[in-house]
Parts: C-alpha cells; sequence; structure tokens
C-alpha cells in the first residue's frame, strides 16, 4: 500500500484531481469524524478530537504546491480494552451501513499484529483508517490503549485558487 498512486492514502495522478474548496472538504471531513465518534457508542469523555481537519500537500503531488488532502487525526481511550474493541467493531459495522467498502477488519500485519480498520467510499473521496492500539499487547510501548483515528481525503486542488 506505498504506491505513489495509491487511492487508500489518497493518492492520485495530478491530471485526475478535481478543484474542492477548502472549507467543503474540511466539514465534509469533520461530519465523518463525528458520525465514526457517534457509531463507537462510546461517552464523549473518551474521545480525544482536540484538533480541526488541517490540510496537508498532496503525498503523490510532486513539486505542486497547489494539490493538498485533507485529514483528521482524533483517537479513542480511557475505556476499558474491550469496550475499544467493542467500539470498533461499531464502526466498522457503520461504515459498511453507510455504503463504505471496507479494504481491511483484522489484526494487521505489524509484530503486534493490531486490529485494523481501513475503509473507503470512493464517489466522496473519502478515507478512514482505525487501529486498536492495545496496552497489553508486549509488542506495544504504550502505557493506555487506544483507538487512533484518521479520516482523510483524495488529493484535490483548492477551488478558490483557480476561480
Amino acid at each position: 500500500m506505498n504506491s505513489d498512486n495509491d487511492p487508500a492514502r489518497g493518492n492520485e495522478p495530478a491530471d485526475t484531481v478535481a478543484e474542492r474548496s477548502h472549507s467543503v472538504v474540511a466539514r465534509e471531513v469533520t461530519e465523518v469524524s463525528r458520525a465514526l465518534a457517534r457509531a463507537s457508542g462510546l461517552d464523549e469523555s473518551s474521545l480525544r478530537m482536540d484538533s480541526s481537519p488541517g490540510r496537508a500537500p498532496c503525498p503523490s503531488g510532486g513539486d505542486d504546491p497547489d494539490l493538498f488532502t485533507m485529514e483528521h487525526v482524533w483517537s479513542i481511550a480511557g475505556v476499558t480494552e474491550q469496550d475499544l474493541e467493542s467500539a470498533l467493531d461499531r464502526v466498522q459495522d457503520h461504515v459498511r451501513d453507510e455504503g463504505w467498502s471496507v479494504l481491511m477488519y483484522g489484526p494487521n500485519s505489524s509484530p503486534a499484529e493490531a486490529l485494523e480498520l481501513r475503509a473507503e467510499l470512493p464517489a466522496r473521496g473519502l478515507f478512514v483508517e482505525a487501529l486498536f492500539l492495545d496496552a497489553r499487547n508486549e509488542s506495544n510501548s504504550r502505557t493506555e490503549s487506544s483507538i487512533a483515528v484518521t479520516v482523510f481525503t483524495t488529493c484535490y486542488r483548492d477551488a478558490a485558487q483557480h476561480s
């Protein structure tokens, strides 16, 4: 999944990139994050959603300063590992029910074999990655278990710069 044109990391050829408004993209990413947080079924006190979505250079954009991706990184913590696993199950059910394509849901290939969810909604250029970081696992150096969530987009050009 490390290809330069990997759509699951927001990468696509520069000549196929859509023009979109940063504010609209940020709003869409925020709405997805909030829906996933609700789907987790956990109390708001367990959510660590301290930052807003941010734009970043498109990973496959080369030297093109007008190509961006939007991402929102947040986490769920402060509850038992069993509650976290159940929350990730509910998030996976939610994305599937909402029409997302689930690319992966199960132990990943890391030494910790962490439970990982990867899903995409290509029609809207949206992706989610969620990773259960289990502090009980000896391969993990964490002192507190959590779910790390990243919601991100395909690459785009800022419509305001081209109007």
